[in-house]
């Protein structure tokens, strides 16, 4: 990175740094308000009103609730998005801070609080400077992440098309990888969360009194075959080289002791990064349900949602952003995970139209921390202004002289 570039990105951290507490503002009142899938109209308010404060064109309801701003620089050049989740969970908070969720059973309990008052800092510090822009930054404020496919409902309502978005960067705060220590910057050359399904599936055999159980066809035994079975797809269909994993979360069947029972339910997921892998499990599902049932004499049905696809980074893009992040943070903390997460993200599908990086930021000591996605989820709010300047030194840098 040339002089003028390295003076720039010292100019995005000194002025991330400037607006710490206001970052941490922000994120707190998120975490107060937080709403599920795409309610999210009082969150969206706040972000709007933010950025009309600063001059920032403003979109709404775009994918159903989403908030998109728009920052055109003075000169012309390249267009590029940050993307930024805003949804909760409905989990209820168990901490005892004094800026709890104010809505029972509502929690922002896997950082995206974090991540929206990072992406209205980003918006400040370049709507400061859009004079000395070239070309146009997108702040995309998604709903609808934790499984409502809220990127693609933004997507289908034409934000990438319309604005002509060329690329995309996006950040997770928190404690998801292990091999990451607070503000330490984690990323792939290539997948960095695995694709998901949730299937469902229904084994249906004959009841009868478990003293007999010769009169009846037995689902709870014929599941429980399946259930073995389809674990050796994993090691034995399945290249090592192409992670995966299937796990079987719900079973239910039956109402007591002695009765053997008509039909039994299994509900569970499978993940993995490579499609070849995917379409691997899929199928094999089936056939090894099908093959076992049929040879008990029981009957099946079985289901998968849409899922999330994996995420997987543009390599040439990720170069591009690893010069940023390591003249913010240093070369000692950036890393290239040497293990991507079987965990799921649905700017997958922003990724998948435009080239571009997901990438970690350290928020936390997995070791000692409670998880993602658990009522005493916490992260330390230090890092609000270095996610801050990631993303709007990218940005810049990206419009400045762009890498395609």
């Amino acid at each position: 990175m040339d002089t003028k570039g390295a003076v720039r990105i010292n100019t995005w951290k000194i002025e991330a740094r400037e607006i710490q507490e206001q970052l941490i503002k922000w994120r707190r009142w998120c975490h107060q308000h937080p709403g599920i899938g795409f309610d999210v109209e009082e969150t969206a308010d706040y972000i709007a009103a933010h950025l009309r404060e600063w001059g920032v064109e403003v979109e709404r309801g775009i994918g159903k609730s989403g908030v998109v701003g728009i920052i055109r620089g003075a000169w012309p050049g390249p267009v590029i998005g940050i993307r930024a989740d805003m949804d909760a969970l409905p989990i209820q908070e168990e901490n005892e801070h004094p800026y709890v969720s104010k809505t029972p059973g509502k929690m922002h309990a896997c950082g995206h609080d974090g991540h929206i008052a990072m992406g209205l800092g980003a918006a400040m510090l370049l709507a400061r400077r859009r004079q000395e822009l070239s070309g146009t930054v997108v702040l995309i404020f998604q709903p609808g992440e934790e499984g409502w496919h809220g990127a693609k409902a933004m997507i289908d309502d034409g934000v990438l098309v319309r604005h002509q978005v060329e690329a995309v960067v996006a950040c997770h705060l928190g404690t998801l990888s292990p091999e990451l220590a607070l503000g330490q910057v984690g990323l792939t050359y290539g997948p960095i969360m695995a694709a998901v399904n949730v299937f469902e599936a229904w084994v249906t055999g004959r009841e009868g009194h478990g003293a007999m159980p010769h009169n009846t066809i037995d689902p709870v035994v014929i599941s429980a075959e399946i259930i073995t079975a389809w674990q050796r797809i994993l090691t034995r269909e399945i290249s090592p080289l192409y992670p995966a994993v299937l796990t079987v979360g719900q079973i239910h069947g039956g109402q007591t002791h002695n009765i053997i029972p008509a039909e039994v339910y299994l509900q569970g997921t499978i993940r993995y990064f490579h499609h070849e892998a995917g379409a691997t499990l899929k199928t094999r599902l089936e056939e090894v349900m099908s093959g076992i049932c049929s040879a008990w004499k029981g009957k099946y049905r079985l289901t998968f949602d849409q899922g999330y696809p994996p995420v997987v980074n543009d390599p040439q893009f990720t170069r591009f952003f690893n010069g940023i992040a390591t003249s913010l943070v240093g070369e000692e903390n950036v890393k290239v995970l040497e293990y991507p997460l079987m965990v799921s993200e649905d700017v997958s599908y922003f990724l998948q139209e435009v080239p571009g990086t997901f990438f970690l930021l350290g928020a936390g000591n997995p070791a000692a921390d409670y998880p993602h996605h658990h009522s005493r989820f916490g992260f330390d709010e230090s890092i609000l202004w270095l996610g801050t300047a990631l993303l709007a030194a990218t940005a810049w840098q990206y419009t400045a002289e762009k890498i395609y």
